[in-house]
């Protein structure tokens, strides 16, 4: 992971109207930009704060912004991009001796200026220290290619003839190599010749430089295995060129390896891989059914809750009856056989709902012939009371029936989960006159509410696994996700959702059963 982001920047030019260009638009990019008008105030801002890269323009009121670059290397390693009208080529050498980042010229249109500065940037903020060795017995080439490429966040390594030199390539993980021709202990062809026969090092970058610049030699290096060739002294901007290109090839060509060795990976083992992954697919799968059927037993005791509410109240105010008439002595014989009569018809009640609710969890394994008005019949009993004490009419119109071979129960809680989620839909929305209507026809089954219909902005996503409507009900988001997986994977049908009139409609429909129609 790159470490070379740059916080702040210092903007140094005189023309008011294009330092505030370059400040807001660098600040539209999230950089914390200061403004310097004059070298007097560029170098006062310089000694109080340190900058992770600087702006300069050569030409200042009370100086020259190019006597500004020393003082600043004197004090801190700031990074430095000239932006100028000026095109004097030996300037512009000189400063990238100095270890300058780009000199870019102030076009006409300046928003290609500050283009070409947030490329710099963005190069430079996503170098991850490639490291470039260089071999040549030459101190002060060593020192200014250090100078040229370490404000560019390479890593520099040197050594001064061709053993220390094959030793540190050894050593280290190259990513371009700089080589001088004329070395102390062996000329640079036959250190060429020693680094490609190593296949470590066969797709390695090699950018020779030498003093002799004849057509033969450099035909001779480059077939020795030279990939570039410079002649010294060297022109500095086309040798930071020339770096750059080569470890950008160097890096896109060993990613490219990378990405054809997992090729290979993949179709040695796309068998096994495709097989892991349906297993972790079965396991995600059976883990959001678990937290589905959780969810739903929720919904369940408090289904429970209401449908024995009534008769518990009942049975509590036969006791009370008991009671009463005891404390009066007026409890005989008739009255006992009236209020034992309407207990145990309270007990049959909530007997029968417990019956109803076991078969609802009872898992089936195999498949049974059914149809829509069975189903819906067993859904209904469920939630029925809860519709009733919030007042949703449910309506029901039935066609032909036809039956098919499925998974009775789970179809039942898809069924289930549609209504509770019509019911939610229509009690948050305060719907007037809430109303769900129920259609049966063959072997296709719908569900319509009033509530409003569905945003059409997310009616493509509520299908999806966790996607909810119901975040401040703590909707797991899971119902309809697993209602889809039912319907579809389990039972060989289609589930789908559209808008119609006032409301959303839900359709379910199922192969028909050829051999048992009724």
């Amino acid at each position: 992971m790159s470490t070379n982001k740059i916080e702040n920047i210092l903007v140094i030019e005189d023309a008011r109207t294009i330092n505030t260009v370059i400040t807001k638009e660098l600040g539209r990019q999230g950089f914390d930009v200061a403004q310097a008008y004059t070298f007097a105030e560029a170098k006062n801002a310089i000694e109080k704060e340190d900058f992770g890269l600087i702006i300069l323009d050569l030409h200042l009121p009370d100086g020259e912004g190019s006597e500004l670059i020393a003082h600043i290397q004197s004090l801190t390693r700031t990074k430095v991009v000239v932006l100028t009208a000026l095109t004097d080529d030996d300037l512009r050498e000189e400063l990238f001796q100095y270890g300058i980042l780009d000199y870019i010229i102030k076009d006409t249109n300046l928003l290609y200026s500050i283009v070409e500065i947030i490329r710099v940037i963005e190069k430079i903020e996503h170098k991850n220290a490639e490291t470039v060795l260089v071999i040549d017995d030459s101190t002060f080439i060593c020192k200014q290619i250090r100078t040229i490429l370490e404000p560019r966040n390479y890593r520099v390594i040197t050594a001064h003839d061709a053993h220390s030199g094959l030793q540190k390539l050894a050593d280290n993980s190259v990513d371009l190599l700089i080589l001088d021709m004329e070395l102390p202990d062996m000329h640079g062809e036959k250190v060429l010749e020693l680094i490609r026969r190593d296949v470590r090092y066969l797709s390695l970058p090699i950018l020779v430089l030498s003093g002799t610049a004849t057509a033969e030699t450099i035909r001779n290096v480059l077939k020795n295995g030279a990939s570039d060739f410079l002649k010294k002294p060297f022109v500095y901007e086309e040798f930071v060129l020339k770096v750059d290109l080569w470890i950008d090839y160097f890096k896109q060509k060993k990613a490219l390896k990378e990405k054809t060795h997992q090729l290979q990976f993949l179709n040695e083992n796309l068998e096994k891989l495709v097989y892991e992954g349906i297993q972790k697919n079965h396991e995600k799968d059976k883990m959001m059914f678990q937290q589905f059927r959780q969810a739903q037993m929720g919904e369940m005791l408090s289904m429970i809750a209401h449908q024995w509410r009534q008769p518990l109240n009942a049975i509590g105010a036969a006791v009370s009856v008991i009671n009463l008439r005891v404390q009066r002595g007026k409890f005989d014989l008739e009255t006992a056989k009236e209020v034992s009569t309407k207990i145990n018809r309270y007990i049959q009640h909530l007997s029968t709902t417990i019956d109803d609710f076991r078969d609802f969890f009872k898992p089936q394994k195999e498949r049974r012939v059914t149809n829509f008005e069975v189903i819906f019949s067993k859904a209904h009993a469920l939630i029925e009371d809860a519709y009733t004490v919030k007042n949703i009419s449910l309506h029901t119109q039935v066609g032909e029936i036809e039956s098919f071979l499925t998974h009775e129960n789970e179809l039942v809680q898809v069924v289930l989960s549609i209504l509770k989620n019509a019911e939610d839909a229509l009690m948050e929305r305060n719907a007037p006159d809430p109303c769900v209507c129920v259609e049966i026809d063959g072997v296709t089954m719908r569900i319509h509410d009033n509530a409003g219909g569905i945003d059409k902005a997310i009616i493509e996503k509520i299908f999806d696994p966790y996607f909810s409507t119901k975040s401040q009900k703590n909707g797991t988001g899971l119902g309809l996700y697993m209602s889809k997986t039912i319907v579809e994977e389990h039972c060989c049908g289609h589930l789908e959702v559209q808008n119609r009139e006032n409301g959303a409609e839900f359709a379910i429909t199922l192969p028909k059963n050829d051999g048992d129609s009724r």
